[in-house]
């Protein structure tokens, strides 16, 4: 009895959401669901509480003009003598309801998702979504190119001094590039102590006859990202810990996230919520970047 009930309110509720009695004929409900979709669009009607009405207005329709749906609801009958088992009719009849139940839920959520990309669309947060998540893909993948891809500039120098830093811990090691082209460049190597002590146990670090010393140098961001020593066969590299690409792997991940955002366009959660999460993640990115940068 409770089902049954529970039925009929919920078809009563929805013929009353089209301004129409329970004994309206389905051309009826087609032409009040028109007038009312019209008036109420989203793209048509400013009003904060247009979209909540005009997704009501298209889960009453989906669930009127459902045959099934309607046919359930209007035939089920549940045996009040029976209290404690179902017939299998009726239980085929209850699984059905809820076959269509979770239909109209999963039509009511698709509504929710369109109504919400239309918002999503006449909003600023549109292109801002669109060129941030096309210019972090973009730099990610540079990123990649740089760091993993791309082979490394090799350059020479002799090293001219040495201060520590104790805003980050770092030694500075200066260098000055014997590229000729370069005009006496000055570059420096930042090391933590470790690393300054096993580079010198293997390539004592002087500025005694005009010793030389070798570095790769990405290609793309021309960033100094290892010193190479020598060790009888074996070359060992020590890296850089003054460049950005100390943090690579958060970067290349924070900054291909909003790749989702442009896999995923159209009216569905995933876009929706990517195109707001992963566009402030992405300027999040940038700012650490600019924070690294400038350090």
């Amino acid at each position: 009895l409770s089902l049954k009930k529970e039925l009929k309110d919920l078809k009563d509720n929805y013929y009353k959401i089209l301004g129409l009695s329970s004994i309206a004929s389905e051309e009826e409900v087609k032409k009040a669901y028109r007038r009312l979709a019209m008036l109420y669009h989203p793209d048509r009607n400013s009003n904060e509480k247009a979209h909540e009405k005009f997704i009501k207005i298209n889960e009453a329709y989906a669930a009127l003009s459902d045959k099934n749906y309607v046919e359930i609801t209007t035939k089920v009958d549940v045996d009040r003598k029976t209290t404690n088992k179902l017939s299998e009719e009726e239980l085929e009849k209850r699984m059905e309801w809820a076959k269509n139940y979770s239909k109209m839920k999963d039509i009511k959520e698709s509504r929710i998702n369109y109504i919400s990309y239309i918002q999503l669309r006449k909003s600023p947060m549109r292109r801002i979504s669109l060129y941030v998540s096309v210019l972090s893909v973009f730099f990610s993948s540079l990123l990649v190119l740089d760091y993993w891809l791309l082979p490394y500039h090799s350059i020479e120098g002799v090293f001219i001094s040495k201060d520590f830093n104790s805003g980050d811990n770092l030694y500075e090691l200066k260098f000055q590039n014997l590229d000729e082209s370069k005009n006496n460049e000055q570059f420096v190597f930042k090391a933590g102590t470790d690393q300054i002590r096993k580079i010198n146990n293997i390539n004592p670090i002087s500025n005694k006859d005009n010793k030389k010393f070798f570095f790769n140098k990405s290609i793309i961001f021309n960033q100094l990202l290892t010193i190479n020593c020598f060790n009888g066969d074996k070359d060992i590299f020590f890296y850089n810990k003054g460049t950005f690409f100390q943090m690579i792997f958060l970067f290349v991940f924070i900054f291909y996230l909003p790749l989702i955002t442009l896999i995923s366009w159209g009216p569905n959660p995933i876009h929706i919520i990517s195109s707001y999460l992963f566009t402030c993640l992405a300027f999040f990115g940038f700012f650490i970047l600019i924070i690294v940068l400038t350090q």
